[in-house]
């Protein structure tokens, strides 16, 4: 009987068991360092864990911050799979968000018609640059972070001083509050946490389906995986890589609507950032939907819980970056242990 490597042990543990893995040795390392740095790693983690899962209340705002995780981790992972670099999901959110934010406060259109406008919206914004890649060949890393400064813009200018969705005061550089029909029904009185964790998980479920059960999907990911192949035997690459482009910010833009109508309630100035911790989402759930949403919930339960161990532990809640980029850093280090498409 052969004797199985440790590599292939690693290879064969589930992605979440190898997400916890990477999670303790990334927590040991961050440790040392805070131990350097004078302070007790201990009470930092108490602290951490506390203000992550604590009461009822930490535990809501850790799912509460999950939801938009998981719609852009989704968008980042499916524009991967059919080989298109999504770096843009935070400009399709914001213009997401942006567009839900005036259909409610604007015109007084209901929840389910302002997630409909921030999808399309999303949607739209996304093809910019799928058409700009299939049409004119420029690169979608540089246009999709360019478009993310350009939908920065938009809602700075949207919102800002005497903008066109400037609450009425025009005092603060936001818009109104949504009106409660234009609201998320909240799950938790009190709390931040919505019924867009339904929704989010239903797309991941829906996402995982497409991908893996239906030919539609196993289109794309052979256009990720090999274009030229994929155009030898006949597929159409590029009529697959704006569907999946689509479907990408469609994500995202829904994501940004559900975090305007669920748990913000307007829409500020300035980015949200879910965009660009959606790619760390994305590979560490092994650019599979299922895999987003444990993913999404630890990096959910970081950033809850850095505030409550900045306030309570004297560390700063950028010590939750340096726990993400460990994490990933680990996740890459493991012996033979590389994200691969299946």
């Amino acid at each position: 009987m052969s004797e199985e490597s440790p590599s292939s042990l690693l290879r064969a543990l589930p992605s979440g068991f190898r997400i916890l893995l990477a999670l303790v040795i990334a927590l040991f390392l961050c440790g040392f360092f805070i131990r350097l740095a004078g302070q007790d790693p201990l009470i930092a983690g108490k602290a951490l864990i506390a203000g992550a899962l604590g009461s009822s209340a930490r535990r809501a705002e850790s799912l509460s911050k999950t939801i938009p995780l998981i719609m852009t981790g989704l968008s980042v992972a499916i524009a991967f799979r059919a080989g298109f670099f999504n770096v843009g999901a935070e400009g399709q959110f914001l213009m997401g968000a942006l567009v839900a934010a005036g259909l409610g406060t604007k015109a007084g259109l209901p929840m389910p018609l302002i997630l409909c406008g921030g999808t399309v919206a999303g949607a739209i914004w996304a093809l910019v640059a799928g058409w700009l890649k299939m049409r004119r060949g420029a690169p979608e890393i540089i246009t999709t972070i360019m478009l993310n400064y350009i939908a920065l813009q938009i809602v700075a200018f949207a919102v800002g001083d005497q903008g066109p969705l400037q609450e009425a005061e025009r005092t603060q550089p936001q818009t109104d509050l949504l009106p409660l029909r234009a609201q998320l029904p909240a799950l938790i009185p009190n709390t931040n946490l919505h019924a867009g964790l339904f929704i989010a998980l239903l797309c991941a479920l829906v996402c995982w389906w497409l991908l893996f059960r239906t030919e539609r999907g196993f289109l794309m990911r052979a256009v990720g995986a090999n274009p030229l192949a994929s155009r030898a035997a006949g597929i159409r690459v590029e009529s697959n890589v704006q569907r999946a482009v689509a479907l990408c910010g469609a994500l995202s833009g829904l994501g940004g609507a559900m975090e305007v109508a669920g748990s913000t309630k307007y829409l500020g100035q300035g980015g949200f950032g879910y965009g660009y911790t959606a790619i760390a989402v994305a590979l560490l759930g092994g650019l599979n939907p299922l895999g987003v949403l444990p993913a999404a919930l630890l990096f959910g339960m970081l950033d809850a819980g850095g505030k409550a161990m900045e306030r309570d532990a004297n560390v700063p809640a950028v010590t939750v970056s340096i726990v993400i980029g460990i994490v990933i850093f680990v996740m890459a280090a493991i012996p033979k242990l590389r994200l691969q498409v299946q």
